[in-house]
């Protein structure tokens, strides 16, 4: 047998070996990451770029309250997707603002926490959020007590004075 041929096979076999694999994937593109872990990266990116830090100044129409829940509903219906990027970016140094690290931080103990508060976070309707207007009635709602209860606005229009209160933190 002669050397050129067994050169030629050698020549032919290590094209397709580096070549070819190449070629047929060249239409080919990288795989999408899975919705969730879009969906988190994307909330906690308009986090770290729109987010103003207090100052003393009155806050009248401060809407970073919106900001912060509509991040944190993003995040938790991105679910267990969300949490390598949370854990990345509540790291000590990480590339992310110190604010972005706070929240992460914060909503990773949500995520791994009751899966009744995380399941109510992802049910949360962004739409209905900063619905009430003052002068306005405001809109129906159930809400439940520490023991289960659960109670309607709607079964008090008329009849009693309701009086919610929200504190910050805990959001």
């Amino acid at each position: 047998m002669s050397q050129q041929p067994v050169r030629t096979a050698l020549v032919l076999a290590l094209l397709l070996l580096f070549i070819a694999p190449a070629w047929m994937m060249a239409g080919q593109k990288k795989p999408d990451p899975a919705p969730g872990e879009e969906t988190a990266r994307d909330a906690l990116i308009k986090f770290d770029k729109e987010w103003k830090d207090y100052t003393n100044e009155a806050n009248f129409g401060d809407t970073r309250w919106k900001l912060r829940m509509q991040t944190r509903v993003h995040l938790a219906k991105a679910g267990a997707a969300a949490v390598p990027l949370l854990e990345e970016a509540a790291k000590d140094g990480s590339a992310w603002k110190p604010h972005t690290r706070r929240l992460a931080s914060e909503t990773l103990a949500k995520l791994r926490g009751p899966k009744s508060a995380l399941d109510a976070l992802a049910r949360y309707d962004l739409g209905r959020m900063d619905s009430a207007k003052e002068g306005k009635l405001a809109p129906d709602f159930a809400l439940s007590d520490a023991s289960g209860q659960s109670y309607r606005l709607s079964q008090f229009r008329g009849t009693k004075t309701v009086v919610l209160t929200f504190i910050l933190q805990d959001i």
